[in-house]
């Protein structure tokens, strides 16, 4: 048996911590929302390399580096001897997968479809890495902040909302992708949900045509001002023209960390002032 098929069975009989394999303790993360979910999970301090982009918590930004999210480097990756490699699932690019797997490494593939895999995915590190006692409470914490975000946005006016992600091409999001569900939580619609890409390209009569009530933005501070300079030179949206536009941090609702509960907070509560603004 090899030792990253013990890692994927040991969690599956649940976690390590119950198996005859001592916990990992040199963690590598490929993606900055699983550095996220370890620290969620109470075992941050085993992280021994990460990608540039893993950023959060501040502590994150102390974790060596082995590349990005074009480039891992192989030598620096092993010299780091970690005993379990985290990679995002069906996120993770097909070269880095095979790479892991030439180098032998002890892998777990984590994948996160939903907003509720968000806190699953906390109890299930703790499990593995026998830090349940803090993963359990995170988890549960996350659990009653959606909870009550569900229980106080589903009975409002429900809103349609355009989510932009990028302006040349103009991109917005799926229904397949969390940001459609996220906008349920908040009682609203993604007007383009029928798309099962999770990120589809749209043209601007599309948009116009669905009249939507809000515009989302989630790109930069300068980006997001220059997806709104290019709309105010075309034909506006009316949310456009009414002032219902929201800007939210991509980190804090693109991520599937634990952030972007909070996210989903954020939104819910801007989405309510528009709501409340408009007759």
């Amino acid at each position: 048996m090899t030792r990253a098929f013990s890692v994927l069975l040991a969690l599956l009989l649940g976690g390590l911590c119950c198996a005859t394999q001592a916990a990992p303790m040199r963690i590598v993360t490929l993606a900055p929302h699983l550095t996220e979910l370890v620290y969620a999970a109470g075992a941050g301090e085993r992280l021994v390399g990460t990608l540039d982009t893993s950023d959060y918590p501040a502590a994150a930004r102390q974790i060596p580096r082995i590349g990005d999210s074009q480039h891992i480097d192989a030598e620096r990756l092993l010299a780091l001897k970690p005993d379990l490699v985290l990679v995002w699932g069906d996120g993770q690019p097909a070269a880095e997968r095979a790479l892991i797997e030439r180098l032998h490494l002890p892998v777990l593939a984590l994948e996160q479809h939903a907003i509720d895999d968000i806190p699953a995915d906390v109890e299930r590190l703790g499990r593995l890495l026998g830090t349940q006692a803090v993963a359990d409470v995170e988890a549960a914490r996350l659990r009653a902040l959606l909870a009550d975000l569900r229980t106080r946005y589903r009975s409002g006016r429900r809103l349609k909302v355009f989510w932009q992600v990028w302006s040349a091409p103009l991109y917005t999001l799926g229904g397949h992708h969390v940001a459609s569900e996220m906008l349920r939580v908040c009682g609203a619609d993604n007007i383009f949900a029928e798309q099962t890409q999770s990120a589809v390209a749209v043209d601007e009569e599309a948009v116009l045509a669905r009249q939507p009530d809000v515009m989302v933005l989630t790109g930069s501070a300068v980006e997001n001002a220059d997806w709104l300079r290019r709309w105010h030179a075309r034909v506006e949206p009316a949310a456009l023209r009414s002032g219902a536009v929201i800007t939210l941090d991509p980190d804090l609702v693109i991520r599937m960390g634990p952030r972007l509960i909070d996210g989903t907070r954020l939104l819910c509560e801007r989405l309510a002032r528009i709501r409340a603004a408009q007759p």
